[in-house]
């Protein structure tokens, strides 16, 4: 222990010549950290809101009679442009619908693998993993399809669709006993106040599977 103030000093030289750099590269490091997190955050801001505007502008110009080619460059922009955006996934969404529409599968499957690509919010993965496994299934391509449908969870908002388009693909690929399972599930899954037209079109499915002697 220092006994005097000379002493004192001495120890706290020392102590400022050992630690004193580490301290000075420590506070300098911790400002430069948060002038670069401030500037990103900004920047952010600012492409979000850009984002948002050339959404807008899709949006309305879907919504003209001869809009068509023009959104749709549009919602290239966005893909391109602004991928980090929750904005560039809707766009690649629209697209995959429009894709559908026209029957360009191989497209579809695309954006929307893409959008599932870009790690979207968890709100929107069971949406883009479900219209991916449709579109891979139309295709005929049922592992991939069964693997799309994998992320959805039991309980979830999409479970009950997800359980009869998993029936569906394991139906055509003739494993009938898993497809009752699946079916069985999605009807589980429908409390009283579910879609009766859902639930009266598992039944069917559900009854062609016994009818066509699918007991292995």
């Amino acid at each position: 222990m220092a006994d005097t103030e000379e002493e004192q000093i001495e120890l706290l030289k020392k102590w400022w010549h050992e630690n004193g750099k580490a301290i000075v590269i420590g506070v300098v490091s911790a400002i430069v950290l948060f002038a670069g997190w401030q500037t990103w955050h900004s920047h952010q801001k600012t492409k979000n809101e850009a984002a948002a505007d050339i959404f807008q502008q899709m949006i309305t110009t879907t919504e003209s009679p001869d809009g068509a080619a023009k959104a749709a460059e549009l919602a290239e922009q966005l893909r391109k442009d602004y991928s980090s955006t929750v904005y560039a996934v809707f766009a690649a969404l629209q697209l995959a619908k429009d894709a559908v529409a026209v029957n360009d599968l191989p497209r579809a499957a695309m954006l929307l693998d893409w959008a599932q690509g870009q790690h979207p919010d968890a709100s929107l993965k069971p949406l883009i993993g479900f219209r991916l496994a449709k579109v891979q299934y139309a295709q005929g391509e049922l592992d991939k399809a069964l693997a799309s449908l994998s992320g959805i969870k039991d309980g979830s908002a999409w479970s009950v669709t997800a359980a009869e388009l998993r029936g569906d693909i394991l139906q055509a690929q003739n494993k009938q006993d898993e497809a009752r399972e699946s079916y069985n599930a999605a009807l589980k899954a429908l409390d009283a106040s579910g879609d009766q037209e859902q639930r009266a079109n598992l039944e069917i499915k559900l009854s062609g599977l016994v009818k066509s002697g699918a007991q292995p």
